[in-house]
């Protein structure tokens, strides 16, 4: 969260249960965010009048067997030295905490978000969701990469 909202920004917490919001809450205390603007407990679609949004999500395995039948845009957003030290032939590379104010950078095309265990790539998807864009979040660890037969180049590969 620290990395991706202007400081200062208002906050609202999200959760099912009021537990929930006190972990939120917790969590953000150790980042200096001392009090959240609102928040609200229960399902969902409670908290918007619009309908909510999705994106698919997939493994290594599936962009391994896609990237065959499609152009797809391979986009990741771990940290550069991450990204450096091992990445998937191709794939671009923007660190999430950049990406709000990167997003217009990536290619056109659907687009395949990973990371190293699928986190911060879902968090990444939902943006470029957001932006009108067509994501895939990849929902899997980065170490599953090549052994799915991926192409991997870096100071590790």
């Amino acid at each position: 969260m620290g990395w991706l909202i202007v400081w200062g920004t208002p906050i609202t917490l999200l959760g099912e249960t009021p537990d929930d919001i006190a972990a939120a809450q917790r969590e953000l205390v150790r980042i200096g965010i001392d009090r959240p603007a609102a928040q609200a407990t229960g399902a969902p679609q409670n908290w918007s009048d619009r309908d909510l949004a999705s994106f698919p999500t997939a493994t290594f395995a599936d962009l391994e067997q896609v990237r065959h039948h499609r152009d797809v845009v391979i986009l990741d957003v771990r940290r550069a030295d991450e990204h450096e030290a091992t990445r998937i032939k191709g794939a671009h590379n923007i660190p999430i905490h950049e990406l709000p104010g990167r997003v217009a950078e990536v290619p056109a095309g659907e687009v395949w978000v990973h990371c190293a265990s699928g986190y911060r790539a879902s968090i990444a998807a939902s943006l470029i969701d957001t932006a009108g864009r067509t994501p895939v979040a990849i929902d899997d660890s980065f170490d599953n990469a090549e052994k799915v037969g991926l192409h991997l180049v870096g100071d590790d590969a």
